[in-house]
């Protein structure tokens, strides 16, 4: 049995290939980046996490868009990735990446308005 970690970052470098390089669905728009993949132990399922830059309101419709393209990522993977099973998969819009800026301002902004109060020197009342 391969190593489950070993095949889910192979099939992540090898699905943002497909997605990057084959993929001619307009729908697709957008820098999609795959972050992880989530393959069960039995290798019949996995979960792509793609993270997306683009226009928001075009975002369902991309991934939409990938979901139906999910059929011809799977049938490219056949011919690059030597699995005896290849899984059957289902993309997730990944907002890892804009929730890790919110809170990066976040903690920008409570910086800024902290106040630092200088050590007062107090002498010792004995």
């Amino acid at each position: 049995m391969p190593n489950i970690d070993r095949v889910n970052s192979e099939l992540a470098k090898q699905i943002g290939l497909i997605i990057d390089r084959k993929i001619k669905d307009p729908r697709v728009q957008g820098m999609l980046t795959v972050t992880a993949v989530r393959t069960t132990p039995d290798l019949k399922y996995a979960k792509v996490y793609v993270s997306y830059y683009g226009d928001e309101d075009k975002r369902d419709q991309t991934f939409s868009a990938l979901n139906n393209c999910a059929g011809f990522v799977r049938n490219e993977l056949k011919s690059v990735v030597k699995l005896r099973l290849i899984p059957t998969l289902t993309f997730i819009y990944d907002d890892t990446a804009l929730y890790a800026a919110e809170m990066s301002k976040l903690i920008d902004k409570a910086k800024s308005t902290m106040v630092y109060f200088e050590d007062d020197e107090q002498t010792d009342p004995q």
